[in-house]
């Protein structure tokens, strides 16, 4: 699983639909299952409701959008930055991406990170 810089990382799941809102409930199937192995790999969930409490709470939060770019153009959750993951960079993000995560993430190693893509693989 990705590590990253931060010693808080939250992983929001989400359906991103055209519309550019996110949704994700904890009574779908999968949230559990999802949720173990977060904790396994030190981050965790929060659903819709939780990164709204994140955002209106005024920290210092990077929302980042992990879809292809064109998925990120089509909607995207306001404010996020777009960063795509792929299967691949679970063996190790290559340097070019790690540069961009830490240029994007900046100097505070505890800053919360939010991840966020269509379909949680």
């Amino acid at each position: 699983m990705l590590r990253f810089t931060s010693s808080v990382a939250c992983m929001l799941l989400a359906l991103c639909l055209f519309s550019g809102r996110a949704v994700a409930s904890d009574d779908a199937i999968w949230w559990g299952t999802a949720a173990r192995d977060a904790e396994e790999n030190g981050y965790k969930l929060i659903d819709t409701k939780g990164l709204d409490g994140l955002l209106k709470a005024g920290g210092d939060v990077l929302v980042i959008d992990a879809r292809a770019d064109y998925e990120f153009e089509a909607g995207h959750i306001p404010g996020s930055a777009n960063l795509e993951f792929d299967l691949g960079d679970k063996l190790g993000l290559p340097d070019a991406k790690r540069a961009t995560l830490g240029e994007l993430a900046g100097p505070d190693k505890k800053r919360t990170l939010v991840l966020y893509c269509r379909s949680f693989r």
